[in-house]
């Protein structure tokens, strides 16, 4: 699997003050919100691709499949391909691939200790989402 990038998200119930601790103590950018998860990106001049997330836990199915621990986002080139190489090694899926209107085509699985890895491939986003969009 070749990745574009890697980012992070935590499953909280205390998104805003997640949110505001590092828009305070870390001048951290907020580049999407839509209430239920927010994306923050650092400034950096060497990377500009560090992000965290935040999303409430009983959201969609994370709330079925997530019991702790957090959500590793890998974006690929090619998701269906990857779907396809993990279903032929016999990897059990979270999700099922699907297009997002938040702005993804994904699927998700865990590892050994219950993390969930959100494989995906960024597409445009849908209507419902172009307002959660800050920057």
């Amino acid at each position: 699997m070749k990745l574009n990038d890697l980012s992070i998200t935590f499953h909280t119930g205390k998104i805003k003050e997640c949110v505001d601790f590092y828009v305070r103590y870390y001048d951290v950018k907020i580049t999407f919100d839509c209430e239920w998860y927010v994306t923050i990106q650092f400034q950096s001049e060497v990377n500009p691709f560090i992000f965290l997330s935040f999303m409430k836990p009983e959201y969609g199915s994370a709330g079925t499949i997530f019991k702790g621990g957090l959500t590793l986002n890998l974006n690929v080139v090619d998701v269906d391909a990857e779907y396809a190489r993990l279903k032929s090694a016999g990897i059990a899926f979270c999700d099922e691939i699907a297009d997002h209107e938040w702005g993804d085509r994904s699927f998700s699985v865990k590892d050994p200790i219950g993390n969930v890895l959100c494989v995906y491939s960024p597409r445009e986003i849908g209507p419902e989402y172009q307002k959660a969009i800050k920057e």
